[in-house]
């Protein structure tokens, strides 16, 4: 188990420096730079002072170890486009929309499509097996930004019940956060009823249900069990994902999270928050996929981890 940690933590360390080079490389090719402004252009004077101040003018091998110094130390240093903070404090500041939106509509889908794919699992070729792949349908096919017009224009628009954007009262929360939740709920009631499907014609069901079981146990206890590997593939990914911020729902409902600053950062050419962006999620990816190995080998010993069963 040790051996494995280690390889897979040497692998994070690989992806994040093939990632950050690849992505240095890639920002720097774009024509254009952050102070090439075309309604207020600067002379090539002051241009070239602010270049220096950055050290923009310097080789981009230069540029890049030493923002990777600067990186393990913690200093993403500071976003072009907000010189009055550092990257990790605009971060820290937009992020809290992001988490608190996408972490809630993770947290809210999830139980939600469970059960659905737990309720048409057990009821198939019914009525609420079909409502619920009904939904589940719905919600992976009808692009999110859809979804989220549609959410303003009958609650917002028609019924006029809650503020169609904003951030700030938790009233103005609600609608991003149904938004956010459209995708985990269909993601996870299709895996749920899939896996739940699978496990119910295995011949252990057969076995305990000839027992005496009851079926309340048989179903939570064994069958719900077997079937949580799988659901457990998707979900540090997708709340990550999620918590990151979505572009599409943040501009519809006007949040100032992290969503807009990806936009933003590609835009201006803001290469210390468009960096500091993208290699934080790397990281945040890179994580998620390795606890998830762990929590397969504390749910199921019998899988392989670094080609060793875990014990």
């Amino acid at each position: 188990m040790l051996g494995y940690v280690i390889r897979r933590l040497l692998s994070i360390c690989a992806t994040f420096t093939i990632v950050s080079i690849l992505l240095f490389i890639m920002m720097h090719s774009i024509p254009g730079g952050p102070f090439d402004a075309t309604d207020m252009p600067l002379s090539e004077a002051a241009k070239a002072t602010i270049m220096a101040k950055y050290g923009l003018d310097q080789p981009l091998y230069i540029q890049y170890l030493k923002y990777m110094w600067g990186v393990l130390h913690f200093d993403f240093g500071v976003p072009f486009q907000s010189p009055g903070e550092t990257v990790l404090e605009l971060l820290g500041r937009a992020w809290v929309p992001s988490l608190v939106l996408g972490g809630g509509g993770v947290l809210i889908g999830t139980p939600l499509g469970i059960m659905l794919g737990i309720l048409a699992a057990l009821n198939r070729n019914t009525w609420i097996d079909y409502v619920a792949s009904g939904i589940s349908t719905l919600g992976l096919t009808i692009p999110v930004f859809v979804t989220s017009m549609l959410l303003i224009l009958v609650f917002a628009v028609w019924l006029d019940w809650l503020p169609a954007s904003g951030w700030g009262e938790p009233k103005k929360w609600i609608l991003p956060i149904i938004a956010y939740a459209a995708i985990p709920t269909a993601t996870y009631a299709r895996y749920a009823r899939s896996a739940m499907l699978d496990t119910l014609n295995k011949p252990f069901v057969m076995v305990l249900r000839a027992k005496g079981l009851p079926e309340r146990k048989v179903i939570f206890q064994h069958v719900l069990r077997n079937s949580a590997i799988p659901m457990v593939t998707v979900f540090l990914p997708m709340f990550i994902g999620t918590a990151t911020g979505s572009i599409f729902v943040e501009a519809m409902f006007r949040v100032p999270g992290l969503g807009a600053y990806f936009v933003s950062s590609i835009r201006t050419r803001d290469y210390p928050l468009e960096m500091a962006l993208i290699l934080m999620i790397t990281v945040m990816f890179c994580f998620a996929f390795f606890i998830t190995d762990i929590v397969y080998a504390m749910l199921n010993p019998k899988i392989r981890l670094g080609g060793k069963v875990i014990k």
